[in-house]
């Protein structure tokens, strides 16, 4: 007699599809919370860099802007000093060795810049404030002008070894008895800030002064 033998095989039934709703459903509610974490972190680090930022970019504006000036001045000084030094051979004369004729250099230098320099005469020349022979700067507050987004000027005529010096001069020399000597060209800036928080570290203005020396041409 031959034995059967009958095997059963049982089945695994699924789990409950409520059950895997479940777990998908808060699965895909923790990776929601996840992203809305991450995104207001990302806000907050961006609202505390952007100050940063914004502090970075107000400075630049003004210091390029000041940058631009300061070119602008110390470009014209240079053409103040070297068209009055100029020497006329054919006349031997120093043509335009008076304040006329550098102011118009000064000024011509600084068109496009939208200022002109203001010339400020005097018996004699603009002393430094740290005693130096030259008439090189600093200068005195004083010296610089009242409003913002103006420019004095000021030049020194010294003759050959030193035993004059002039603050003015109406005329040129009708002579060549200058020559050797030295003209100096000084411009003084009151510029203006215009972005609100440099002014508040800074004030409304920032002092700017060159000055550009050129030996008297001549022949003897």
């Amino acid at each position: 007699m031959k034995l059967s033998v009958v095997m059963t095989v049982h089945k695994v039934k699924p789990k409950s599809t409520s059950v895997t709703r479940l777990r998908r459903a808060t699965a895909q509610e923790s990776r929601t919370a996840v992203r809305r974490r991450q995104r207001g972190q990302s806000l907050v680090e961006f609202a505390i860099s952007s100050i940063v930022l914004l502090l970075l970019m107000m400075g630049l504006l003004d210091l390029s802007r000041a940058f631009y000036f300061s070119v602008n001045l110390q470009g014209a000084a240079r053409e103040g000093a070297r068209h009055g030094a100029w020497y006329n051979t054919a006349a031997r004369t120093n043509n335009f060795l008076d304040d006329t004729d550098i102011m118009s250099a000064v000024n011509a230098g600084l068109n496009g810049s939208g200022v002109n320099a203001n010339f400020i005469p005097s018996g004699g020349c603009l002393s430094p404030t740290d005693g130096n022979a030259y008439n090189n700067k600093p200068y005195s507050v004083a010296a610089y002008p009242g409003s913002t987004q103006q420019v004095n000027a000021y030049i020194c005529y010294t003759y050959p070894g030193g035993t004059l010096q002039l603050g003015s001069r109406a005329a040129p020399p009708s002579d060549n008895s200058w020559r050797l000597g030295d003209i100096n060209v000084s411009l003084l800036m009151n510029f203006a800030l215009i972005t609100p928080l440099i002014q508040g570290l800074f004030g409304n203005g920032l002092d700017l002064a060159y000055n550009e020396h050129f030996t008297i041409q001549g022949k003897p």
